[in-house]
Parts: structure tokens; C-alpha cells; sequence
């Protein structure tokens, strides 16, 4: 169908351009769109990046707590192996020395008159076969 321009109203002419102008400005606000979701996108990669930066982060903590721990099980067993030897020694060197306690006092030597006794004896005997 052919048309002539004059008889043309311009309500007509403007329609299809009105038309594309809408579908334009649609076209507009989903690249708008677009271009708000990749940078959404894009800072959503970025958190989970450093979520998961922290999440090693936290896993490697752990690890170290729980080999904290471990060592600090070891090290109290070794104390307590310590101090079950310091007794076990203890106990040793106080039986070691009650028995030099008592050979001190077996060996010790007798008092002054009992020597004084048996010299006065001897010398009395000695001087009753002399005197015989």
C-alpha cells in the first residue's frame, strides 16, 4: 500500500518512532541492568574470594590449636613422668639415708668411761701379775 505524504496525519508518522524510542529505552535499561549485575557478580567473587581466604585461614588456626594442644598433652605426661622420678628418687634417697643413719649409730663409737673401764682393768690385771 502506497501512501502519499500529505494525507499522512502526523500522529502516524510519529507512531513507529515513538515505538522503537520505548523499545530503545528498554534496550537501555536492561544493558543497565546488565552492567549493574556484572559488577554485582564480580563484587559477590571478590567476598567469596576472602570468605574463602578466611575459611583457610580459620582451618589453619585450627589445626594449629588442636597441635597446641597435642603438644601441651605430651609435655604435661612428660612432667608428670618427671615428677613420678623425683618421688620414686626421693623415696631412694630417704631409705639411703636412714640406713646411713643407723650405721652411724651402730658404729658409732662407745662413750669415754667404757674405754676408761677396760683401760683401768688392764692395768689393774697387769699390775696384780706384776705384783705376783
Amino acid at each position: 500500500m502506497i501512501f502519499n505524504v500529505g494525507e499522512l496525519r502526523s500522529e502516524e508518522i510519529w507512531e513507529p518512532v515513538e515505538i522503537e524510542r520505548q523499545s530503545l529505552k528498554r534496550i537501555d535499561e536492561c544493558i543497565q541492568k546488565e552492567e549493574i549485575l556484572q559488577k554485582l557478580a564480580k563484587s559477590q567473587e571478590t567476598t567469596i574470594a576472602e570468605l574463602e581466604r578466611s575459611l583457610a585461614i580459620a582451618q589453619k588456626e585450627r589445626d594449629l590449636e588442636k597441635r597446641e594442644n597435642e603438644l601441651n598433652l605430651k609435655i604435661i605426661g612428660i612432667k608428670d613422668k618427671e615428677i613420678e622420678g623425683i618421688n620414686r628418687n626421693f623415696n631412694q634417697l630417704k631409705d639411703v639415708t636412714d640406713r646411713g643413719l643407723k650405721l652411724a649409730e651402730m658404729s658409732k663409737p662407745k662413750g669415754n668411761w667404757e674405754v676408761y673401764g677396760i683401760a683401768g682393768l688392764a692395768l689393774f690385771l697387769i699390775g696384780l701379775l706384776a705384783g705376783k
